[in-house]
């Protein structure tokens, strides 16, 4: 039997990089608007700039969490970092 060689990705590290990029973004926009509405309504100037560092701690958390379990992009779940039986020290042994 013949066997075809693995199809080679169409996705480049742009695509990581713009996922990177727009994670921070979203959480530093999102969490800094909160903290400046909060400002508004309360008569603060604190919320602002604690949520814009809430926001980019948050923002850091998820890319380091998404790194740390790669997604298949073309199966969109995440990638078996160690395919076949598990370590034998996993294993069940049956009498």
């Amino acid at each position: 039997m013949k066997m075809r060689p693995p199809k080679a990705s169409d996705h480049s590290g742009s695509d990581e990089g713009w996922t990177v990029v727009s994670t921070l973004l979203g959480a530093f926009i999102l969490w800094g608007g909160i903290g400046w509405l909060l400002d508004h309504w309360w008569g603060t100037k604190f919320a602002l700039p604690v949520g814009l560092i809430i926001g980019m701690a948050l923002g850091i958390y998820a890319v380091v969490a998404r790194a740390d379990h790669p997604v298949d992009p073309d199966a969109m779940r995440p990638i078996d970092p160690q395919p076949g039986p598990p370590p034998a020290s996993t294993r069940r042994e049956t009498e």
